[in-house]
């Protein structure tokens, strides 16, 4: 399967700012180990793969970490074909990428190549994993990422969401308005705070309230709100919450959930669960680049 993302171009970009910085730390100086070893000049294959199922999250920006060695190091002796596409699923076993070229090269781009797609693969599943259990008990429920990502990587991490069958909320604080309850505090109430974000919103930009209680919501609700946050509610009060009829607003579960809890949230067909540890405590994954030298 191919995923479908509006900024990819962007991702990119970050992906080439942030392998420059680790290029530039990994080598600052040429490779020693290589060097002594004479290794420059001798050709060899490699194999990547991995030793576990994955979430396929690397086809559509590895070329750049390509391009970015190749500019640093004034030249690349290596071709780099991927074999598997973003979003796919893959069994444990399968080979990801195969390389072919100078060993010197092979092993001077292995581990920041393996970081970055260790990152992306870890996202994606972590990803993954919730929406298998979601689909478990409803086929309507969307999980979805927060701004809780790793620093410079947030278009990065996003687009790893997707390949992991997840999807996005905002990308960032220009992207929508999202009253919180430190908002509500200060505008003394859940209607207040959305009157004065019509009285006052130029952009054409999604408006999302987050309520802490059922008052709240029911008040969410009669103003109209497009999108509802459930913040830090029980199973409970989020099953009472979706038994209301909430017109064309849709209802968001967010707060300290995890894979033994979700199936308890999931249950009532939320419209959305936020997730803030698909990109915040991912798991890397077994991967393993494997070189014959010819």
């Amino acid at each position: 399967m191919t995923t479908s993302c509006f900024y990819l171009e962007r991702v990119r970009e970050d992906v080439a700012a942030l392998a420059r910085m680790d290029f530039d730390a990994d080598m600052p100086d040429g490779d020693v180990t290589a060097d002594v070893l004479k290794l420059s000049g001798r050709r060899a294959t490699a194999r990547l793969f991995c030793r576990e199922t994955v979430s396929m999250c690397g086809s559509a920006w590895y070329h750049t970490l390509l391009d970015v060695f190749r500019e640093i190091h004034g030249g690349l002796d290596l071709t780099v074909r991927c074999l598997v596409e973003d979003g796919s699923r893959v069994e444990a076993g399968t080979t990801l990428f195969e390389w072919e070229g100078d060993v010197a090269h092979i092993v001077a781009l292995e581990r920041p190549f393996l970081n970055f797609l260790g990152r992306g693969i870890g996202i994606a599943n972590a990803t993954r994993a919730f929406v298998d259990v979601v689909r478990r008990y409803n086929d309507h429920t969307q999980i979805l990422d927060t701004r809780k990502t790793l620093p410079g990587y947030r278009y990065f991490d996003k687009y790893a969401v997707l390949c992991g069958g997840g999807a996005n909320h905002r990308l960032d604080l220009s992207s929508m308005v999202l009253i919180k309850e430190n908002h509500i505090a200060r505008l003394h109430g859940v209607r207040e705070a959305l009157a004065e974000v019509r009285r006052n919103l130029a952009k054409d930009v999604p408006i999302q309230i987050e309520v802490t209680d059922l008052e709240q919501l029911v008040q969410a609700i009669e103003a109209r709100c497009p999108l509802v946050m459930l913040d830090n509610f029980s199973p409970e009060m989020v099953a009472r919450a979706c038994e209301y009829d909430r017109g064309d607003s849709l209802i968001e579960v967010s707060g300290g959930i995890n894979l033994e809890t979700i199936g308890a949230y999931c249950a009532p067909r939320p419209d959305r669960i936020s997730v803030g540890a698909i990109t915040h405590s991912i798991k890397a994954p077994d991967l393993s680049l494997l070189i014959s030298e010819d």
